[in-house]
């Protein structure tokens, strides 16, 4: 499935800027903590606030993660 992480205001839960997108069949949770390395220095830590999984007419699954940088 598409994977698209965004970074979010922890009170709002409004999408902002889009961190990484990429394909898994993971199942994320939220509370799980990822680290995503943007090639630049160390790799920004997040926690996930929001899982939002999207299901299209034609079967096609997206998941949107809102994710509050730490």
């Amino acid at each position: 499935m598409e994977v698209e992480i965004y970074a979010s205001d922890a009170f709002t839960a409004k999408k902002e800027e889009l961190l990484s997108r990429f394909e898994s069949e993971y199942r994320f949770e939220k509370g799980d903590e990822l680290y995503i390395d943007r090639g630049e220095g160390r790799p920004l830590k997040v926690r996930l606030i929001d899982v939002r999984v999207y299901i299209n007419q034609g079967g096609s699954v997206k998941s949107e993660l809102l994710a509050m940088k730490l």
